[in-house]
């Protein structure tokens, strides 16, 4: 079925991942960080278990829910279920904005120890049409090993899903994909596909997987106060039929990620409710937030890669030119 079982192999087939791209991370929280944290009254947090299972969730509730204790350390709600000391990730969400805080590093007793902070564009958000018009909420719950009735109209219904993963060491990531309903796909009642669409580039989740194959999935439809998390194995498939399938906008992806279902659970969210992330009234003005090319800008600067390239990268970057390019990536690359 096309499986890719190794990083040369991934990277010839959706390519390298380039350097600007990588140097947009930042070891530690900055200022643009803790202005959006405090913005934010809800974020997806990828964990591990006490099982040892990949698992995600929405926590939160209200705006600086997730509070920075230092520039290395937040203080937030974990679930009950998660196991101090292992890989965790945050994505954080701020009502009405295109773009997304992810912060990945190690699940503390009561918090993140913070190992990196990245700014993700906004495609899957727009692509998604997220801060849109939100749906009736729906109140059917689900749990199995399998998508039940309820569990496949949600999905169906779901633009926005957030995958959780780790690679062979242990470290963490969460990653937003968006599209026009039904963002991941069943092909069959314990088998989903996501597509790899145009985004920021660094194809975290495709890495991991190769190394790890566990994942859980998070969907969400706007309006919803429920949430629906798949967990299970995943692979990195090049197959002609599940890429055709996941076609958008007269584009194929290059590949999909292939995930065969372990557990499901469809489920009233309290952080949803709580955050009010489908209240137009809570999304919060742009113009209070630090701007998207300010963010990769200072990032790109505050990057501590070592070497020639990297000089270069730094010393070459303008807010000016990478805010007039990024409008128009947005509009030709989504």
């Amino acid at each position: 079925m096309g499986i890719i079982r190794a990083v040369p192999e991934l990277e010839r087939v959706v390519g390298e991942r380039p350097l600007p791209v990588m140097m947009k991370s930042i070891d530690r929280l900055d200022p643009h960080c803790l202005a959006l944290l405090a913005h934010s009254p809800a974020a997806v947090l990828g964990y591990v278990d006490a099982e040892g299972r990949q698992r995600a969730g929405l926590v939160g509730g209200t705006p600086g829910f997730a509070e920075a204790e230092s520039t290395s350390r937040l203080r937030l709600p974990a679930p009950p279920s998660a196991a101090p000391g292992t890989g965790a990730a945050l994505l954080v969400l701020v009502p009405g904005w295109r773009e997304t805080l992810r912060i990945n590093g190690t699940l503390a007793e009561d918090g993140l120890l913070v190992e990196e902070a990245f700014l993700h564009c906004g495609k899957a958000v727009i692509r998604s049409n997220l801060w849109g018009p939100a749906a009736a909420p729906g109140d059917a719950v689900e749990e199995g090993s399998v998508l039940g009735p309820a569990a496949a109209d949600f999905l169906a219904a779901a633009p926005f899903a957030v995958i959780a993963s780790r690679d062979g060491a242990g470290r963490a990531d969460v990653s937003p994909k968006g599209d026009p309903p039904g963002a991941a796909r069943m092909i069959g009642p314990a088998t989903a596909v996501l597509a790899d669409r145009p985004g920021n580039r660094r194809t975290d989740t495709f890495h991991n997987v190769v190394e790890r194959p566990e994942v859980a999935v998070l969907a969400v439809v706007p309006g919803d106060l429920r949430t629906l998390e798949i967990t299970g194995k995943a692979a990195v498939s090049t197959d002609a039929g599940l890429r055709e399938s996941t076609a958008e906008r007269n584009r194929t992806p290059k590949a999909v990620l292939k995930v065969d279902v372990e557990t499901v659970r469809l489920a009233q969210n309290s952080a949803l409710r709580d955050s009010g992330l489908w209240d137009p009234a809570r999304h919060v003005d742009p113009a209070d937030l630090p701007r998207p090319s300010t963010v990769w800008t200072d990032h790109l600067k505050l990057n501590e890669t070592a070497g020639a390239a990297a000089k270069l990268v730094r010393d070459g970057v303008d807010e000016r030119l990478l805010r007039a390019g990024l409008d128009e990536d947005y509009r030709q690359n989504l």
